[in-house]
């Protein structure tokens, strides 16, 4: 891989915390000083980082990245590496142990507040595109009047907990029954006093990822998001994300990219204004008529963010994950070639990116280790090939990453993930259905692995 066209102190001493090796493979090989904080350092090992630098810091026990941060060893590890910063996929609230300037992220309040549904949907109803909506209190819509009155406004309409994320406490409503369920689960589960109705609209789930900057405020182009795939989730199951994946550095058209391009600004600007840097990304809904709806905000790393950047490196530009870290980190670094700053027409081939879920009502046990690394499917069986994790490793297209982060003998809830793969190509057919091969290497890893059907 060509040098990148950025100085920046490369001997940062960088810590992730972190229980999921994946979202930051390439650190390794963008910084010299790099330490993973975990409490699973043998996933760490395992997933082909023969090509990074890094150092273990292992904690016992299954802690999040919240226990983690707010630990007596972290503490002290802290005291003895003064000048390490700490990246971590989303803001925490405190108490922190350690010193809240040496944590990587932005406020927690700024990001609860952009990512609640409601907040977002009245702060940007003026200057961009959204579906038209109402918000009602979860309280008063048990009643079959209230159904009647949404149904004669809207149609066929949405509910949405202003406080869910991942698919989940999202429900589209065609008819009563659809409500009633809908209700049910959100009196149980929701979050939020407050609902989201908003009238539905036929499209395709999409996304798009933002990186604000010193040099301007940048978007990583259209994904598209493969949701309740049958073959990846049980898009019936109550409660669970029916986020299955989807394609990264998408070939959707110049109108398409314009429109999510210009959504990326005015919401970057707003949360530029209040003092936001780095990676957020936006939910988006694209009609067949060409037009794009903003839907919702996540404020932190997202489940593309790794892929993103490292397509982008793949393409020669400097990755938002690194412009992530630095701006987050008040750094110093200069850019030598503008036109190496990401845009969203820098890929050459999008990225298919796979995440097999959980389908039973009830735990599964893993009762095979998933190795991680570089496989290839051979007919309707996979192969290992060799060690890897990086874009520029998968050579041909019948080759492929695999990565699990859990041990054999672990349980996996209802509806959790169990593994990711990661392929170069689309995901979709040209009519938006999942590709027949990747069906097939679906089964093949299932069946492989002894993992649910």
């Amino acid at each position: 891989m060509k040098k990148l066209p950025i100085t920046y102190n490369q001997d940062l001493p960088l810590a992730v915390v972190s229980d999921n090796p994946l979202t930051f493979l390439q650190l390794g090989s963008l910084f010299n000083n790099f330490t993973i904080v975990t409490t699973n350092s043998r996933l760490w090992h395992d997933q082909g980082l023969t090509q990074a630098k890094f150092n273990i810091l292992n904690l016992k026990g299954s802690g999040t990245p919240a226990s983690i941060v707010r630990s007596k060893k972290l503490n002290e590890y802290a005291k003895q590496n003064p000048k390490s910063l700490f990246l971590v996929y989303s803001p925490i609230d405190p108490p922190y142990k350690i010193n809240p300037l040496s944590l990587l992220m932005n406020s927690p309040t700024l990001t609860h507040a952009y990512e609640n549904k409601r907040y977002f949907r009245e702060e940007f109803a003026d200057s961009i595109r959204m579906p038209e909506y109402e918000i009602r209190y979860l309280a008063k819509l048990d009643k079959a009047v209230a159904y009647r009155e949404l149904q004669e406004t809207y149609g066929v309409f949405v509910l949405q907990d202003e406080e869910s994320s991942g698919s989940k406490g999202t429900f589209i409503v065609r008819n009563y029954d659809d409500y009633a369920a809908a209700i049910t689960t959100l009196k149980q589960n929701a979050k939020g006093r407050s609902v989201v109705v908003s009238k539905y609209i036929e499209g395709i789930n999409a996304s798009v990822q933002v990186c604000i900057t010193k040099y301007g405020i940048f978007s990583g182009g259209i994904q598209y998001q493969l949701m309740a795939e049958k073959e990846l989730c049980n898009p019936k199951l109550d409660g669970a994300t029916t986020w299955c994946g989807g394609e990264v550095g998408a070939n959707a058209s110049v109108i398409l990219q314009h429109q999510a391009h210009e959504i990326a600004t005015i919401v970057g600007n707003e949360l530029s204004s209040h003092g936001y840097k780095g990676i957020f990304g936006i939910d988006i809904l694209v009609t067949p008529d060409n037009e794009v709806y903003a839907i919702e905000i996540n404020a932190r790393l997202t489940g593309y963010s790794h892929i993103l950047s490292d397509l982008q490196m793949q393409n020669g530009k400097i990755p938002f994950m690194l412009l992530h870290i630095l701006e987050l980190g008040n750094l110093n670094y200069e850019v030598t070639d503008l036109n190496s700053l990401p845009g969203f027409a820098s890929y050459k081939r999008p990225v298919s990116y796979l995440v097999i879920n959980n389908p039973k009502d009830d735990d599964f046990k893993l009762t095979k280790q998933v190795r991680g690394g570089i496989y290839s499917l051979k007919g309707n069986k996979i192969e290992f090939v060799r060690e890897g994790s990086s874009l520029s490793q998968l050579k041909g297209d019948d080759m492929f990453f695999l990565f699990c982060n859990k041990e054999k003998g672990e349980l996996i809830g209802r509806g959790k993930r169990i593994a990711n793969i990661m392929k170069a190509g689309p995901v979709f057919t040209s009519k938006n259905t999942l590709l027949h091969k990747h069906e097939n290497l679906i089964r093949a890893i299932k069946s492989h692995f002894a993992l649910p059907q």
